[in-house]
């Protein structure tokens, strides 16, 4: 289940991947200057934009995971961990951007081979997140409103040590949150009040 549910964060991560695709393999209608009109056939359309379609269902399956991984936040928070530390480690957003999508804004799409190519790249880039377990650095969340921290968690028998968090919430020393782990070592989080 873990292996999964990385997977789904490193596909939410090509959000804003998959809207700039959909930007450059859009194709508009020709309009023919003589008739003063544009012809408008829906199949040759959705033939011609197929990527584009493609990009289209790509981006509301990210939306689709994003809602899932909020709605298991939204559960009773009869099981929380309290923070005894953690630091904002939110550069790792941008380590990913730079390093893993930028270069993707200078590809052509308009080979068959091309695409191909591209596709075992994104493919060979999710199995190295996940496998070295980093998905977690992901600038779909940070535009989202997620922060990074790592921390020390404690569920006042044990202590979790050097656990990265996603969250919406800023976060401090003392804070119980509701978890859901992804991973041994990242989980999501949200605040709750303490009882007193």
């Amino acid at each position: 289940m873990e292996t999964l549910e990385q997977v789904k964060l490193y596909i939410l991560s090509l959000m804003f991947l998959f809207i700039i695709i959909l930007l450059m393999a859009l194709k508009m209608p020709v309009c023919d200057e003589n008739l003063g009109c544009c012809e408008f056939q829906l199949y040759d359309y959705l033939k011609s934009n197929w990527l584009a379609c493609l990009m289209l269902l790509s981006i509301f399956i990210c939306l689709i995971i994003k809602r899932d991984f909020e709605f298991d936040l939204e559960g009773g928070a009869s099981d929380s961990l309290m923070i005894k530390k953690c630091q904002s480690e939110n550069y790792e957003h941008l380590t990913f951007l730079s390093t893993y999508i930028i270069p993707f804004l200078g590809f052509n799409f308009d080979s068959p081979m091309r695409l191909l190519a591209y596709l075992f790249l994104v493919v060979l880039i999710g199995v190295m997140l996940v496998r070295s377990d980093k998905c977690y650095a992901n600038p779909t969340l940070a535009v989202l409103g997620y922060k990074l921290y790592r921390a020390t968690l404690s569920d006042g028998c044990n202590d979790y040590n050097s656990v990265v968090i996603v969250t919406k919430s800023d976060l401090s020393s003392g804070d119980n949150v509701a978890y859901k782990f992804i991973s041994k070592t990242v989980c999501f989080v949200r605040k709750v009040n303490s009882v007193k």
